[in-house]
């Protein structure tokens, strides 16, 4: 025979949380098998007719008749919520009594997403903030990420999909297995695409989907890899370069306008003429803040980013909104880069990281210019990001020992 449970419910005033002095709101706590949850009834009571024995006001005023009639029904429906959980066979609890009361579905009866549900949601979310808080490639990465997660699913588990909380260790593991030897990835571009299911999994924490984090046992590790950068004699091939074709020239102008600004492509795709500040010395700073984390950036235009920038003077786009380079899609960019590549005989990868890069290296950091200063330029909320960069090569050792030799 099944035991029955241990079922009280009391009523009571909560004493000093009303700003009237002489009322306090009506509270009840429910009790099964000593699991106790307590909830305020949305009523005030008279303190002077409270009687807290007998968990009723005193007296025969109208207040007191409607506060005793309100408690009254309020346990009848309680004990109705009970049995009727009883004839379902329900387990009876605190919190499901509660939720009962409230109208609320019980918890088994909420829908949770599954794994690429949610990831929809979150993706769909993302959507409504470009060129609000994230770029459109932001978006594009994690469309690319819910892409991969969907093919993992079907080539690990042979389904469509999966429950929420079938993502635990295992599935990390497997996960970043899947990426290292079906995909080929190297190890930080596994643990980029882990990281980005990692804010998913909190979107499910967050909405009390799932309770237990997957990620407090996996651990995202990196490796420190060697940033490639152009050399001074690499730069100079492309500011040099004869180009007939005009998209061409127009990329390799935007790209060298990188090399010697540092601007991230978002960034410079976003530079308006606005941006472009004289001091009363007659020198030229780019002052904005950076698109990906929002910290403001100071640049001094450099010689040749001015010359390009008059370039543009009679650019049409410019005389729309002021843009102060001329811009196209990141993939163009980047296939385009690849052609400019070619015709300059520069056997690196050309992208916009790369030119970032050399900004950081081989026009600063190399020729003398303190870290705190680069951090600042590139937009870094502190040193530790731009110690990434900071490839410093022979002749910037050499430059930085000058006055030990000489000593």
């Amino acid at each position: 025979m099944k035991k029955q449970e241990r079922f009280s419910i009391r009523f009571f005033a909560r004493k000093g949380k009303s700003v009237k002095t002489d009322e306090s709101p009506l509270s009840m706590r429910i009790t099964v098998n000593g699991e106790r949850i307590e909830m305020s009834l949305s009523r005030y009571v008279i303190d002077r007719l409270w009687h807290e024995k007998l968990q009723k006001c005193e007296g025969n005023s109208k207040e007191a008749k409607a506060i005793n009639g309100f408690i009254e029904a309020t346990t009848f429906r309680l004990n109705d919520i009970r049995q009727r959980l009883i004839i379902e066979g329900k387990a009876i609890s605190a919190d499901l009594i509660k939720t009962r009361y409230k109208g609320l579905p019980d918890a088994d009866e909420i829908h949770k997403p599954s794994i690429l549900e949610l990831y929809e949601i979150h993706n769909n979310k993302l959507k409504e903030l470009i060129d609000i808080d994230i770029a459109q490639a932001t978006y594009k990465r994690h469309r690319t990420s819910k892409s991969h997660v969907a093919t993992f699913i079907k080539y690990q588990y042979g389904q469509d999909d999966l429950e929420l909380d079938r993502i635990d260790y295992k599935f990390l593991s497997d996960y970043e297995h899947y990426f290292k030897v079906v995909r080929k990835c190297n190890h930080n571009s596994t643990m980029k695409y882990i990281k980005n299911l990692g804010k998913v999994i909190r979107l499910g924490l967050a909405e009390d989907y799932i309770t237990k984090n997957p990620f407090d046992k996996f651990k995202l590790t990196y490796k420190t890899v060697q940033r490639d950068i152009l050399t001074i004699e690499e730069v100079d091939k492309l500011v040099k370069l004869k180009i007939p074709e005009e998209r061409l020239d127009r990329v390799r102008d935007l790209f060298v306008f990188c090399i010697y600004t540092g601007l991230a492509f978002v960034d410079v795709t976003n530079l308006k003429m606005e941006h472009l500040v004289k001091t009363n010395e007659g020198t030229t700073w780019i002052k904005n803040s950076r698109f990906k984390t929002s910290v403001s950036f100071l640049i001094p235009l450099l010689a040749i980013p001015q010359r390009l920038v008059k370039k543009y003077d009679c650019f049409i786009k410019r005389s729309i909104d002021g843009s102060v380079m001329p811009t196209l899609s990141n993939q163009k960019y980047n296939s385009y880069l690849k052609e400019l590549a070619i015709r300059a005989k520069v056997s690196k990868n050309l992208t916009s990281h790369l030119a970032r890069h050399t900004f950081a290296t081989t026009i600063t950091l190399n020729e003398g210019v303190p870290l705190e200063v680069v951090s600042k330029m590139l937009g870094h909320s502190d040193t530790k990001t731009t110690q990434i960069y900071a490839k410093i090569q022979e002749k910037a050792i050499m430059n930085g020992m000058k006055n030990l030799m000489h000593k």
